[in-house]
């Protein structure tokens, strides 16, 4: 059989998906639960059965499952939360809901498909040469009316402004890939400035990164990213010349709107850009004031940030610290480059890579000088407001810089993830979940932005949604670390103890591989819930000490009712500014204590 569907076919007797003729790579796994689902399309199939037909020779949990989802949906650039062919059924399963065309291929005794048409025309009979005329005549008739509404459609959405966008990665003309990070740095900018058009939603770099090699139509892309238009081009830099050449179309009608190019030096790269976003403001219909003169920037300074930039988007931390205190030591009145650092230190710190004590003090001088050199850079104060919350604990400071970030960047996903988390550290949870919802709406296709909208979910107690939140999420990216941590915690409050125990043991693993995995699982089959997080405890005791294993232990003990040992461990997170103490008063695990004297005080000493 090959099965059709899209632009794609799936073969079943050669094993393979091809698009174009061109053969796709896929593990076996992944395409062997493809045609599964092809097979069984229209209908739920439950986990389970795909686990016992797909994995029948290994004994895998449900996260293989899960991963090979996720593969399958890069591969055809499906949507989980408005697919096309893959529907996930929270909790359930999975249904295969494209339409489908099933070629059945038979061959003769010659080894020629027995379909294969004749080389001999043959004349249709007179009932069949009636029909088809009936057909065409009633096909041309639908034609005729499909034009008329699409006609009617062009027009009225030639009235209609343009209230959403995506900026596709700028392409990199330049023949060296070794520019790659000049051409995406050049996009992160570009989004930047685009996004200060008021009443414009700007979709956010991650999502957008995810076409940077498109294999889908612009219409598609608008209609997966949920934008009336996109705005695509290219960048070059050949010596001390940059030349951008940018068009905007209009998604809802295929319609080219506007296309220039734009060359001038390096140093004038930043006014290069506001031109840019003044020409995309006037063509969307929308009133982009004109931005503050910026200086010309200098091209050795620009280039340093633009590889921090692109270093910190592929989570290499180090380096891109490494690139941003280049930039800042080329020009030290560099503002872009401050609050770029001060954001990489924050994600250090969070990121576990360094001790919160040496990293937090220098990313809330950096982003201070941002604000003194920059009075409207938004990430400034994001990141400052981000350090105030989860380091200095600074609770009114931290509100007002984090609100001044937003409305700056108004379509900065970052900065509405951030203050999600300032408000459920302050015990407003529901807004929280309000926040982190608009952050995934302008990042849509960012596996953060996903993992901590479920993260956040479930600190409001809305445990289903948070599951099916972190389900997605998983499809997205193969974490176990940041995801299989929460999945455990869901399934303890839902009370399923033994997924709770399963999802934990392949988190623990993910950041502590030397541990006895196998003989913990032992523990808990053997002797059950406490006696699981006794050991779990004690094996941490001997581990490295790092910010956050005193909580680890700590909460290890709640389950346990060891109270003494559970408030003395938590008063070491505290002094190891350890992130997940600021969220304990949303945190389902400490509602049995929260009436105990020994609590309170540790909301006093984080000024909660």
């Amino acid at each position: 059989m090959i099965y059709r569907f899209d632009d794609f076919e799936a073969d079943d007797d050669a094993f393979r998906l091809t698009t174009d003729g061109a053969a796709m790579p896929l593990e076996p796994k992944a395409l062997r639960l493809l045609l599964y689902l092809i097979e069984r399309r229209g209908r739920l199939v439950r986990k389970q059965e795909l686990l016992d037909a797909v994995w029948s020779d290994a004994a895998v949990s449900e996260s293989a499952l899960t991963r090979a989802v996720g593969l399958l949906r890069k591969t055809l650039a499906d949507d989980s939360r408005e697919p096309r062919f893959i529907e996930t059924v929270p909790t359930a399963g999975y249904r295969f809901i494209a339409q489908v065309e099933v070629v059945s291929v038979a061959h003769d005794s010659m080894g020629v498909p027995s379909g294969a048409p004749s080389l001999t025309p043959q004349p249709r009979p007179v009932a069949e040469r009636r029909k088809l005329l009936r057909t065409g005549v009633l096909g041309a008739a639908c034609l005729a009316v499909l034009a008329a509404v699409t006609w009617l459609i062009a027009s009225r959405h030639q009235s209609e402004p343009i209230r959403s966008l995506a900026v596709l990665p700028l392409a990199n003309l330049s023949g060296d890939a070794s520019e790659e990070y000049f051409a995406d740095g050049m996009t992160d900018e570009l989004i930047t400035q685009i996004a200060r058009i008021p009443n414009l939603h700007v979709v956010s770099r991650t999502s957008v990164m995810a076409y940077k090699d498109p294999r889908r139509s612009l219409q598609e892309i608008a209609r997966q990213l949920n934008v009336d238009a996109i705005a695509e081009g290219s960048v070059v830099r050949s010596g001390s010349r940059v030349r951008i050449t940018a068009q905007l179309i209009d998604a809802r009608t295929d319609r080219h709107l506007w296309a220039q190019s734009f060359e001038g030096n390096a140093s004038d790269v930043l006014s290069l850009q506001d031109n840019v976003a003044q020409q995309i403001a006037q063509q969307t219909r929308l009133v982009l004031l004109p931005p503050a003169a910026r200086p010309p920037v200098n091209p050795a300074a620009h280039d340093a940030y633009l590889r921090g930039r692109y270093f910190l988007n592929k989570q290499d931390v180090s380096h891109s610290l490494e690139s941003f205190e280049q930039a800042i030591a080329i020009d030290p009145g560099y503002a872009s480059a401050y609050a770029g650092y001060a954001t990489a230190l924050d994600a250090a710190a969070t990121f576990g890579i360094g001790r919160p004590e040496e990293l937090m003090p220098k990313a809330l001088a950096a982003a201070q000088r941002a604000i003194q050199l920059d009075p409207q850079n938004g990430e400034a104060y994001t990141a400052l407001g981000s350090v105030q919350t989860i380091y200095s604990w600074d609770w009114a400071a931290a509100e007002q810089n984090l609100t001044r970030g937003i409305a700056l960047n108004p379509n900065d996903a970052l900065a509405e993830f951030k203050y999600a988390i300032y408000l459920d550290a302050t015990g407003r949870p529901q807004d929280a979940v309000t926040h982190m919802r608009h952050a995934v709406e302008l990042d849509p296709l960012s596996f953060f932005a996903d993992r901590r909208l479920s993260a956040t979910l479930y600190l409001a107690r809305q445990y289903d949604a948070a599951l099916a939140q972190m389900q997605l999420a998983q499809e997205m990216e193969h974490s176990p670390g940041s995801t299989d941590n929460y999945l455990s915690l869901i399934y303890e409050q839902r009370g399923d103890r033994d997924k709770a125990v399963e999802h934990d043991l392949i988190a623990l693993h993910s950041y502590e591989p030397q541990l006895d995995m196998h003989g913990l699982l032992h523990e808990y089959q053997q002797h059950g819930w406490e006696s699981y997080w006794r050991a779990r405890a004690h094996a941490l005791i001997a581990t490295p000490a790092r910010p956050c294993i005193a909580y680890q232990i700590g909460v290890s003990d709640l389950r346990v009712h060891d109270l003494d040992d559970a408030f003395s461990s938590f008063q070491r997170a505290i002094g190891s500014h350890c992130y997940s103490m600021v969220l304990i008063r949303v945190d389902p695990l400490f509602d049995t204590v929260r009436q105990d004297a020994r609590y309170g005080e540790l909301l006093k000493r984080m000024h909660l």
